[in-house]
């Protein structure tokens, strides 16, 4: 398979986003969005509802007290927040069933890598919702190639369980002709995500020296981290993995790096309460 339109092509029911999500998406692109209409349109959806009300009481954002209604979902947490929340709902809603794939420990992975995005893009002074949805799609592109090319995706994920994203992306490219961020990048475009999120999955596996200011080396650092906290890495392994260029050009410690590891590693509990 050597094109995206090939691949694409090959798909014979492509995922699509509930319409609640193409719908918050565009309200939210106002900034004078009606508060009243963004709750009304979200709960029109009774199943992404309830995600977003389970998710926004978990103990992870903090709430201080129940949050009952959509209305006291966007008044706690904000327009942004409610936008991730919504868009994790309807992603995870959208593909339920991957043939010969550990959906759940997919999820959990990408939600780890969303969550640790958000919190980094923070510390950094970044967009935070927009480094959480696209930490969450990072890997999106390799899901569908497990819907397209189950046998030898089966085969990539052996081969590269303990590689870093550009080298998976190399061995995909070998044995596929296409990789996970190509595909990410063409699914992000066709579900009408902004540009810099399908930028963002086109180019996070190698991020070059014009990135470094940018959310792609946000959503690398955070897929590097949780694929260490995953495999059970400890911190100071962790760190020695990530780019040391691109980490010396943040301008953060080397100490402030381990503590940064260290909450993380608890973030990766609180990934089970979404799935």
């Amino acid at each position: 398979m050597k094109t995206i339109s090939e691949f694409f092509d090959a798909i014979e029911h492509l995922p699509t986003l509930p319409k609640v999500v193409q719908d918050v998406m565009q309200m939210l692109a106002d900034e004078d969005v009606d508060i009243n209409a963004l709750a009304k349109v979200v709960q029109c959806d009774a199943v992404i509802s309830a995600k977003v009300l389970q998710m926004a009481n978990s103990s992870f954002y903090g709430a201080t007290r129940t949050i009952k209604t959509i209305d006291d979902a966007i008044a706690i947490l904000g327009t942004s927040r409610l936008k991730s929340l919504v868009v994790a709902s309807g992603v995870m809603s959208a593909i339920t069933h991957v043939d010969n794939l550990d959906l759940r420990q997919f999820w959990r992975q990408s939600l780890l890598a969303a969550n640790i995005s958000r919190a980094l893009a923070i510390d950094l002074g970044k967009d935070a919702e927009v480094a959480y949805i696209s930490g969450l799609l990072h890997n999106i592109g390799g899901l569908l190639m497990h819907m397209v090319m189950p046998e030898t995706s089966i085969e990539v994920d052996a081969l590269c369980r303990e590689l870093s994203a550009d080298k998976r992306q190399f061995i995909e490219r070998q044995l596929l002709g296409l990789d996970h961020c190509q595909i990410g990048e063409a699914l992000a475009i066709r579900w009408n995500f902004p540009s810099e999120i399908s930028h963002v999955l086109r180019d996070y596996a190698t991020p070059s020296h014009q990135h470094v200011t940018g959310l792609v080396v946000v959503v690398y650092l955070a897929v590097h981290i949780t694929q260490g906290l995953t495999q059970g890495a400890a911190e100071v392994d962790i760190l020695q993995n990530l780019n040391a260029e691109i980490i010396e050009s943040l301008g953060l410690q080397s100490e402030g790096w381990l503590n940064r590891i260290e909450a993380y590693r608890e973030l990766a509990s609180a990934t089970e309460l979404f799935i």
